[in-house]
């Protein structure tokens, strides 16, 4: 459900490929709801409601007829209230607080047992480093004096070749791009094949638009006053530190001038190039790629996947324009920035001035644990997720989940046979990738194995760096090798220990991690209708990801490759463009739209996610016709959209929404609340809803795809 869908090179590229494509995006929660109050709807307290589906979230004031998603969840939506360390409040996110306090609860009780527990077992490791980012003391006394080694190799370069071997070192330590890195990954058009791929560094600022738009003034502003302020905590004088903030963001601005926008992000064949070693030499041509890669033990020989070519050109005209010593000054913000969270809290009074200023509201930090405990589910995602399915995983859950998974791929095929518009070589290879589709419920069936990374009780910083190291390492050697993906071991995406689901082009398989199987998303206990249109809809989801404008792009086997007949492509699109229409209409604030062509994918599977729940439900009642009457006052056809409606039922601060709006592929939860049961058929028919209705939609704007 996060937006995400996986090119497997290494958790940051993972991400930033935007290529896993999942349910919702961390925390899952990116939505807009600020209908005014019902005027007669009766109070009630968040507290007194359920995380799951419940009839006390409605307000049935509201005419389903006019308002569905106001009907569906307004009593919700009036208790609800922003935490003062959140962005948003949905149903999702809650599942996230509680799923965050149970892996609080594990690491504080770790801290006790670490001691005992043997050299190199989760049960040491997950509380070492608790123990080690728990010690304010410690942190504060050491201020930035941890990262003084890397600061030394930076100040060290004095000559290109010297700039090209820093560069390799600091990517080993960081396991993050400063401003490039080099990783291994299947190979696009055949992942049998293990193949070197590069992408250039990361930005300070969320979102494009931040360094380019006109009305972002005001947070370039706090940014520059961020920066500034940090690196004099780092040591520089005030007048170098505004200097070098300025350079920074220069340099960050003409980097993001040239990138893909998030929209173009999405389509692999721009994203990704693939091209031999002297033609990416060519490209950076003022770095000597050659060293680069023997400081990597690569060779130098074969093709190499390049990601966003376009800012790699501008990344290498800005090496060969700037000065060493402003390259420099870049380097260094680039090692603080990625590294502040394991330094000295002196950070976070700057930091909480700049959110102030993104997200327009006062902002508080979680707790020291609750960020600690954080840190150690993206570093150290699979010891700790090992303890978390010990304690909370049920095996119940995944037999039943497991169930539902097998109907709604049998209707999915099921339909692609049945399909009219596809012509017979176009559906016989979708019905070989349907078919090759495995859907993998909770946790792994082997864990990445850290016992060899040293973790110290005393060492906050030292313990990130060589997880790094061990990380970077264990990535690169891959390469030569036969191709293994690491199964559940997406950080804020598959992980056991995440809310989320998420689909994978190039395995074209579906991860749906332990966590997930709880309220909102499953109820072992609740009734069909509501578990068919929350778990099951999140599967049929998954599924037609596989199926939508991007995932149609790749195989049966999980390569690149158009297995489309043009006649068939042409009337998907025409399909499509429905969404795209259908989404660029929606205001999410004042002036700000829907992108539709950044959303389409998630909308096309959000349609497809509810029409399979509906049509399994439907399945199920014909099977059990005892199950098909009403729960309080509600058919299950009733309880059905209701449910998903309620599903993505949130409330998020305007600067959080108006950057997602921008960057994410998944639109607002008011709208994924209501959009997509507007081509479902049955919707219309359950409430009795006609032309001339408010949620009516005319059968020729209605998306009939899957």
């Amino acid at each position: 459900m996060i937006n995400n869908q996986q090119f497997r090179l290494s958790p940051w590229l993972t991400s930033s490929m935007a290529l896993l494509l999942g349910i919702c995006t961390t925390p899952c929660s990116i939505a807009l709801s600020d209908q005014p109050k019902s005027k007669t709807s009766e109070p009630v307290s968040l507290q007194q409601l359920p995380l799951g589906f419940s009839i006390e979230k409605m307000d049935t004031t509201v005419d389903p007829k006019k308002d569905f998603h106001r009907f569906a969840a307004g009593k919700w939506l009036d208790a609800a209230k922003i935490p003062p360390d959140q962005l948003s409040i949905s149903g999702i996110a809650l599942l996230a607080v509680q799923v965050s306090q149970q892996l609080e609860q594990i690491t504080q009780q770790s801290v006790a047992q670490s001691t005992k527990a043997a050299k190199g077992s989760p049960l040491q490791q997950v509380g070492d480093l608790y123990a080690s980012g728990m010690d304010v003391k410690q942190l504060e006394s050491l201020g930035v004096s941890p990262l003084k080694p890397l600061f030394d190799r930076v100040q060290a370069i004095d000559s290109p070749q010297q700039l090209t071997k820093t560069l390799a070192q600091l990517q080993i330590k960081l396991n993050k791009p400063i401003i490039v890195q080099v990783g291994i990954s299947p190979d696009p058009q055949n992942n049998k094949i293990n193949t070197i791929a590069l992408i250039g560094g990361t930005l300070g600022l969320p979102s494009q638009e931040d360094y380019l738009s006109p009305n972002r003034d005001a947070i370039r502003k706090a940014y520059l006053d961020y920066v500034t302020e940090a690196l004099a905590i780092a040591g520089s004088s005030p007048a170098e530190a505004t200097s070098a903030a300025k350079k920074i963001l220069e340099i960050e601005t003409r980097i993001a001038s040239k990138q893909l926008t998030p929209a173009e992000f999405r389509d692999p064949n721009r994203r990704m190039k693939k091209m031999s070693f002297a033609q990416l030499q060519s490209l950076l041509s003022n770095l000597d790629m050659k060293l680069y890669f023997q400081e990597l033990k690569l060779p130098t020989t074969g093709n190499v996947v390049v990601v966003d070519p376009g800012s790699l050109v501008e990344i290498n005209q800005i090496l060969k324009e700037y000065p060493l010593n402003d390259i420099k000054t870049y380097l260094r913000w680039g090692l603080l920035n990625q590294n502040i969270a394991y330094l000295t809290p002196a950070f976070e009074k700057p930091l909480l001035a700049f959110k102030k200023v993104y997200y327009g509201k006062e902002f508080e930090f979680q707790s020291r644990s609750k960020r600690v405990t954080a840190l150690i589910s993206e570093k150290y995602g699979h010891p700790l997720s090992q303890l978390y399915v010990k304690k909370h995983f049920s095996p119940e859950a995944k037999k039943q989940v497991e169930g539902i998974i097998q109907q709604i791929k049998t209707l999915f095929r099921a339909r692609l046979e049945a399909n009219k518009w596809l012509t017979d070589a176009t559906r016989k290879s979708a019905l070989e990738k349907i078919d090759r589709v495995v859907i993998k419920v909770g946790y792994p069936e082997k864990w990445i194995d850290y016992s060899s990374v040293d973790i110290r009780r005393d060492d906050f910083f030292g313990n990130v760096i060589r997880t790094n190291e061990f990380l970077s390492r264990r990535d690169l050697s891959r390469f030569g090798k036969p191709v293994t993906n690491d199964e559940f071991d997406v950080p804020n995406s598959t992980l056991p220990i995440v809310v989320n689901a998420a689909y994978d082009s190039t395995v074209n398989g579906i991860e749906i991690p332990a966590a997930f199987l709880q309220p909102p998303f499953f109820d072992p206990k609740g009734d069909a209708a509501v578990n068919f249109c929350s778990m099951g809809a999140v599967i049929g989801h998954e599924i037609t990801h596989g199926f939508d404008s991007q995932g149609r792009l790749y195989n049966a086997q999980g390569n690149l490759q158009n297995w489309w007949t043009d006649q068939d492509a042409a009337k998907f699109v025409a399909q499509t463009d429905k969404l795209v229409k259908q989404a660029d209409a929606f205001e999410v604030l004042p002036g700000v739209r829907l992108n539709g062509k950044l959303t389409v994918g998630e909308n096309l599977a959000d349609v497809g996610g509810v029409s399979l729940a509906y049509q399994a439900l439907e399945q199920y009642l014909q099977k059990n016709p005892q199950a098909n009457q009403k729960i309080n006052g509600y058919t299950p056809q009733q309880r059905c959209f209701i449910a998903w409606s309620q599903l993505w039922a949130t409330k998020v601060n305007e600067g959080a929404l108006r950057q997602n709006t921008a960057t994410d592929g998944h639109p607002v939860g008011a709208y994924r609340g209501i959009a997509p049961l507007q081509h479902e058929d049955g919707f219309f028919k359950a409430f009795d809803i006609k032309p001339g209705d408010p949620m009516w939609r005319d059968e020729k704007d209605r998306v009939k795809i899957w």
